[in-house]
């Protein structure tokens, strides 16, 4: 039987809202039975910061950090698809996480299969603006008094709120057609999809096939059933306030903590409901007898600040570029048939390891396609990975890859998390205090929406920040230090309490960005 990868991408599912992360209130019975057949990793970090740059790395295997922010894939990008072209393995790619699909962003390049979901996520909204309205649903029902006059009187985010009821109008355009939960919502429609693919595939018994399975949901807007349904949200039932599925972004200050604990229990509803759905897709790959020979990586690419302390260290949704915990540390958990399964690994992991893994698995020709040297421009060999395979780890015959792993938004923050201490080092300055600051920085954060090309975040970098001269070391004082073993959730600043520890690992995140930059 040919050996078959499926890698499922689940946008903004937080790691330790999952019961195999110990999580104990959380319902998320399918991907919690999958982490007792699987491996799971405990210290899986990305690397570069949110969406775009995290799949760059997914898919490339090559740290995005030290060198491109959110942007189009470039022509020396060289994709997992595209090193499968040619080589027997049927691809596909079903999604619906809208930045993948920016203009000119190219990321669909080199799948076989391109399937799409369905419209309205965040960034594709827009498809429904102009529909009229058929019903009388409208922004005053989602978003609460306090909230829009508290932005009001922020002139660093005034202009927000303004967008915030642009975006929450265009989403009610979109569900004013809501059927259910099978028809209507983001993953249901996108797992029946990849379901409908399974069994076409399973009609060739001579290739393997590699999908890559990217849901967008659980990201926000955080729409689970409840809100188009109307009953209450099962993790906070006897709310009283407004349904606030998508939450301005800005100063967690500007919302009571019944509002932040709200959104974040739509939010938590949304990811059970994902987890439903990706079991029903776990239940497919067994009916159609793919599961002994089919590899299942599940992961996400970041979490997401929803409030104060360890929830988002006071803002709400990614506006500022902050590689704290609750953004940068992902679930991760890896199924290889009969290998590793019910275990765990607390050595560090990074986004960049993916594809490495996956090509292992699929023990594909190392040999450029002939007709693919266009695309490749040479033969594709794991020299080219700054990731490595996870498969020695699952099968005990490493106990860790790396020292370290590294965090951070192109040009604005980087960060080295150890087994002892993180230390996040701020290259721009991290907090907008006027409007026009806001802007700069979400422009360079998001590539102006996805609408400039690359041209926002190439721009951001500056050969001042790569100087490292050892025994040298100027330290910031804006840099933070973090005892990991009784801080994991990074709230208690300790660099002045141990500054030389700090320098320490200044230097060593200097070197190994210069490193990484260079190689």
């Amino acid at each position: 039987m040919p050996k078959n990868a499926i890698f499922i991408m689940l946008d903004s599912f937080q790691f330790n809202y999952m019961g195999c992360y110990g999580n104990k209130w959380m319902k998320t019975p399918n991907i919690d039975r999958l982490a007792k057949e699987a491996m799971v990793f405990d210290n899986a970090y990305t690397e570069g910061l949110p969406t775009i740059p995290c799949r760059r790395a997914m898919m490339t295997g090559r740290y995005t950090l030290p060198s491109k922010g959110w942007g189009p894939l470039d022509p020396d990008d060289t994709t997992i698809a595209d090193m499968l072209w040619g080589k027997g393995v049927h691809t596909g790619l079903i999604f619906d996480t809208p930045p993948m699909r920016l203009p000119k962003y190219g990321y669909q390049r080199s799948f076989y299969d391109v399937i799409y979901g369905q419209h309205g996520h965040e960034l594709d909204y827009e498809y429904y603006r102009h529909d009229a309205v058929k019903n009388d649903m409208k922004y005053e029902d989602y978003l609460d008094q306090n909230i829009i006059d508290n932005f009001r009187k922020d002139p660093a985010f005034e202009p927000y709120i303004d967008h915030n009821i642009d975006e929450i109008n265009c989403i009610l355009r979109s569900r004013q057609n809501w059927k259910n939960e099978e028809e209507s919502m983001h993953a249901a429609v996108l797992v029946n999809k990849a379901k409908a693919w399974l069994e076409e595939r399973t009609k060739d018994k001579e290739h393997p096939f590699f999908l890559w399975f990217d849901c967008f949901d659980p990201h926000e807007p955080f729409d689970p059933t409840s809100v188009w349904e109307n009953f209450p949200c099962p993790y906070d039932p006897d709310y009283k306030g407004k349904e606030m599925f998508l939450p301005a972004m800005g100063p967690a200050k500007h919302y009571t903590e019944e509002q932040l604990h709200h959104v974040r229990m739509l939010w938590a509803e949304k990811m059970t409901l994902v987890d439903k759905w990706v079991g029903k897709l776990l239940d497919k790959v067994k009916e159609l007898g793919l599961w002994d020979n089919t590899m299942i990586i599940l992961c996400a690419d970041h979490g997401h600040p929803t409030g104060h302390g360890e929830h988002g260290h006071g803002i709400v949704r990614k506006v500022h570029p902050w590689p704290y915990e609750e953004l940068a540390h992902i679930p991760l958990i890896v199924r290889m048939p009969g290998v590793g399964e019910g275990k765990r690994n607390a050595s560090f992991v990074q986004s960049v390891d993916i594809t490495p893994t996956i090509l292992d698995w699929l023990q594909t020709h190392q040999e450029a396609a002939h007709y693919g040297k266009h695309v490749l421009d040479s033969s594709v060999s794991n020299v080219d990975f700054q990731g490595f395979s996870l498969l020695p780890l699952i099968r005990g015959e490493k106990e860790k890859l790396r020292d370290f792993a590294i965090a951070g938004f192109y040009g604005y923050s980087w960060s080295i998390i150890r087994d002892d201490y993180s230390f996040i080092h701020w290259i721009k300055k991290a907090n907008a205090e006027t409007y026009e600051e806001t802007m700069e920085m979400v422009n360079i954060m998001y590539d102006f929406g996805g609408g400039a090309g690359g041209k926002f975040s190439k721009s951001s970098q500056t050969e001042e920040m790569w100087s490292c001269t050892p025994g040298d070391i100027v330290l910031p004082a804006e840099d933070q230090l973090f005892d990991r073993k009784t801080d994991p959730f990074q709230l208690k600043n300790i660099i002045k309490e141990k500054p030389e520890v700090a320098k320490e690992l200044l230097q060593q995140l200097k070197l190994y960005m210069a490193e990484l930059k260079a190689s």
